[in-house]
């Protein structure tokens, strides 16, 4: 049996002159540049700060805000920047940055070198939100997309109607004299929700970490205004935010009356039994969303990463498409 680090998995067909292989991430072919890999590279490319850049890559190609929020959160390394929608070369290589919707800064990559195109998703969604750039479904002979909700049953509802029952739920736990405390992540989705609430007039307080990342946010350019750090006892009338991880602190324990909620999209598939209520807000494509990149991106060939990435291959593949995961298969066992 093969050690995991010389395992690769290389996608190559027809007169496609782009491709990539996996070799603990993602790499495209005959050149240094690599796709939000887990390792330390020369240079890799970021597609949100969400992610933690294991190894510290040499160079980190991203956008500016992306950038920017990793490099508070690390407090160093090296960076290669650039807008969206704005072609660069690297070698042989022509460039282009491309919105993703996942959270401020988050972007997707379009490769082309010899006449091929190749886009690389990372985390995304084609829906608005309040604090990302809308993402778009780009046109290439290569897609790298990444696969989180791909099983048939992983439909989201509507965003809008979602949005307006958590704020009816905060609003209604206020009125009833109780605390409500919001469970979210403290890089992107807490900054999404928090503007959810601002937006419909509801004053919000939230953990020092998540405060952090506002204040990043404000400083590219996000209006996230009367957001408080959380100190001592908050008021009444305030919805609160922490992250995930703190449920069970004594911090929240000390707060009286609490009523809590947690918005993610893995409401959809896990029962939440420590929180009062659940909400399907998500930073990722659906299953519906996923299909409709893949159609209309016009790719001769799809590669998918992620944790649906092999049944929603099999699926693409029985409706006609050049679809596998991008990801060593299970090694078998020698006994």
């Amino acid at each position: 049996m093969y050690p995991p680090q010389d395992y690769k998995l290389v996608a190559m067909s027809g007169s496609i002159r782009i491709d990539v292989e996996y070799n603990q991430g993602i790499h495209l072919l005959d050149s240094i540049l690599w796709l939000d890999a887990p390792r330390q590279t020369d240079l890799c490319f970021v597609s949100h700060a969400h992610i933690d850049p294991a190894g510290h890559h040499r160079k980190i190609l991203a956008t500016g805000a992306t950038a920017a929020l990793i490099h508070r959160r690390i407090g160093r390394g090296e960076y290669l920047t650039t807008p969206f929608h704005r072609r660069f070369s690297l070698g042989k290589l022509d460039l282009e940055l491309h919105p993703a919707g996942h959270m401020l800064g988050s972007a997707q990559i379009r490769i082309t070198r010899d006449g091929g195109t190749l886009v690389y998703t990372g985390d995304f969604q084609l829906g608005p939100t309040r604090t990302a750039r809308t993402a778009t479904v780009l046109e290439c002979d290569v897609l790298v997309m990444r696969s989180t909700y791909g099983r048939p049953h992983q439909v989201f509802p509507d965003r809008e109607e979602t949005e307006a029952k958590m704020v009816s739920w905060a609003k209604r736990t206020i009125q009833d004299g109780d605390q409500p405390v919001v469970f979210a992540s403290a890089r992107g989705k807490a900054q999404e929700l928090a503007s959810i609430f601002l937006a419909h007039d509801l004053r919000v307080r939230v953990h020092k970490s998540i405060y952090q990342v506002c204040r990043s946010y404000r400083a590219l350019g996000m209006p996230l205004a009367n957001i408080r750090c959380f100190r001592l006892s908050p008021k009444k009338a305030e919805v609160i935010i922490f992250p995930p991880h703190l449920r069970q602190s004594k911090t929240i324990a000390k707060l009286k009356r609490a009523r809590t909620c947690v918005a993610t999209g893995r409401a959809l598939d896990e029962t939440n039994d420590w929180a009062d209520a659940a909400f399907i807000i998500s930073g990722h494509a659906d299953h519906p969303a996923l299909l409709r990149y893949a159609r209309e991106s016009g790719a001769k060939r799809i590669r998918l990463t992620g944790p649906t990435a092999a049944p929603l291959a099999a699926e693409l593949t029985a409706a006609g498409f050049d679809a596998s995961p991008l990801q060593p298969s299970e090694q078998m066992g020698l006994f």
